[in-house]
């Protein structure tokens, strides 16, 4: 199923890398899918755990913390979005290019250690 993106929040400090989507939801109206890398404390994860972890608000199953991003394909309209334990298909049409361009910066300073990959056509 694909959801539809309403907007991109993308946040960069010394700590952390977040690009967030807001989905829409029937039942709650908005709800987050977030790639989040903290780079204040994986120094001190094991190797296996190092990465970006992908949540989705109000899905919660066995090793949430460990489902980590592992592909990325972005295409004109859409972007499909590969984890450890799930995937998340999403309609970026509404989304503007300028928003866009600073989540691909994003995600690629999320990625400098090539822990995923990423597919742009």
């Amino acid at each position: 199923m694909i959801q539809r993106a309403q907007f991109i929040n993308c946040e960069e400090d010394d700590k952390d890398i977040i690009v967030s989507f807001a989905l829409y939801d029937s039942e709650t109206t908005i709800k987050s899918l977030i790639l989040h890398r903290t780079f204040f404390f994986e120094e001190f994860l094991d190797e296996n755990e190092r990465g970006v972890n992908v949540s989705l608000e109000g899905d919660h199953f066995d090793q949430e913390n460990f489902n980590t991003l592992k592909s990325i394909k972005i295409r004109k309209s859409d972007i499909e979005i590969v984890a450890t334990f799930r995937e998340y298909k999403l309609d970026i049409s509404k989304i503007d290019k300028s928003d866009i361009d600073e989540m691909l910066s994003l995600l690629n300073k999320q990625n400098y250690d090539n822990r995923f990959t990423i597919d742009i056509a």
